[in-house]
């Protein structure tokens, strides 16, 4: 994403600053910048990280269009302030797509919560091991309540019977 950004920003930026972009140099810019962002995937970066690849790819850009055509200067704006501009571009573009990882990262993080608890409750693989279930203590002098046996079980008091 950070590539097709800086891309477009790139073109739009050069269109507007009277310089003539043609669809070889945009597919070359797109390619040159797709590589470096593609290698920062994978992980959720921060506002600084993303900023900065922003820039250097905007450089990137920017080398990639005018390579048809040197003489950028007789463009619309000079030198130093095509270089406010890339600064610019790359803090906007920076801003938008960190505010859109989060979005995405938080809502992978609870897409796999859901997946997690789901595999849990089906297979009961990763749920939490618990002991038997604390058995009431009576005193002696009162006698069970039925309610409390086991439905399969037998309450067996006294002696053992004597064989026959």
């Amino acid at each position: 994403m950070p590539a097709a950004l800086a891309t477009a920003l790139g073109t739009a930026g050069h269109l507007l600053a009277g310089g003539v972009v043609s669809t070889g140099p945009v597919v070359l810019a797109l390619v040159l910048a797709g590589v470096p962002a593609w290698l920062l995937t994978g992980r959720e970066r921060g506002w600084l990280t993303i900023a900065g690849a922003q820039l250097v790819l905007g450089q990137v850009v920017h080398a990639a269009l005018s390579a048809g055509h040197p003489h950028d200067a007789t463009g619309l704006l000079p030198h130093d302030l095509m270089l406010y501009a890339h600064v610019l571009a790359a803090l906007m573009g920076a801003t938008a797509l960190r505010v859109g990882e989060r979005r995405v990262w938080a809502a992978a993080r609870r897409l796999s919560g859901r997946v997690a608890a789901w595999w849990r409750g089906l297979t009961g693989v990763g749920a939490p091991v618990t002991g038997p279930a604390p058995v009431p203590v009576r005193s002696p002098d009162r006698p069970c309540h039925p309610g409390l046996l086991l439905r399969h079980s037998r309450a067996l008091r006294g002696p053992p019977a004597r064989p026959a």
